[in-house]
């Protein structure tokens, strides 16, 4: 039983994916193992329960989480074609939820309306399509 992702809820999971992968696949895995277990969260519903994630993270990475979090903000604003502006006093829900405006509006304005096909691509590759 698993709900259709929204186009931004995918980007979120690519970003998420992305910047795990940096731990090497297995421990990805057993995040996410742990996740869905002790959490009850699954990957697909990640996006809609980034409180849950977050806190999900942190208690099995500890401090290292913060980094990880920052990783995951960096690539998800590079998918939108921006980069991330750190503001004091946000956390990890704010910036994602910054991100879902911006995909919205570039979605109103017609850009990537697609899906997420245009946010894999290079600018170049984008003004040419």
């Amino acid at each position: 039983m698993s709900a259709r992702l929204t186009p931004f809820d995918s980007l979120v999971l690519q970003a998420i994916d992305d910047s795990l992968s940096v731990m090497g696949d297995e421990p990805k895995r057993a995040l996410y193992q742990y996740l869905s277990t002790i959490h009850s969260l699954r990957r697909e519903e990640i996006p809609t329960r980034i409180g849950e994630f977050v806190s999900g993270m942190k208690k099995a990475l500890g401090a290292a989480s913060k980094v990880i979090e920052k990783l995951i903000l960096k690539k998800l604003y590079e998918k939108l074609g921006t980069t991330l502006q750190e503001s004091p006093g946000l956390d990890f829900r704010d910036y994602v939820e910054e991100a879902r405006n911006r995909f919205d509006t570039l979605a109103e304005e017609g850009i990537g309306t697609e899906g997420t096909s245009n946010y894999g691509k290079s600018k170049k590759a984008q003004s040419s399509s």
